[in-house]
């Protein structure tokens, strides 16, 4: 909540969508890092969604780099936290 000019209290709308531009360089050249990493070890969508509960649909959001796609935050980070995880915990396996 926020107090304005008049002293009336009303709630700030927070954006639910966050586009592509807005999102730090450093984590897109790592998503597109580790999407070529989970592919070169084989790694299938589907053995990450099974592990995260993510849809595959939701991993293919985050791969195709859109971001807008996602639910919002802090759900959004969560998911690509989770789908950085997955891949670099599956790296260190094979």
């Amino acid at each position: 909540m926020v107090l304005n000019e008049n002293n009336s209290m009303f709630v700030m709308n927070p954006s639910k969508e966050i586009k592509s531009e807005n999102i730090d360089e450093n984590l897109i050249s790592k998503i597109e890092e580790l999407t070529k990493l989970r592919k070169s070890i084989s790694l299938d969508l589907k053995s990450i969604a099974g592990a995260t509960k993510i849809s595959t649909q939701q991993l293919k959001n985050i791969e195709s780099l859109d971001f807008d796609k996602l639910p919002p935050h802090p759900m959004r980070g969560s998911f690509i936290d989770q789908y950085c995880k997955q891949i670099q915990k599956a790296k260190v396996i094979s």
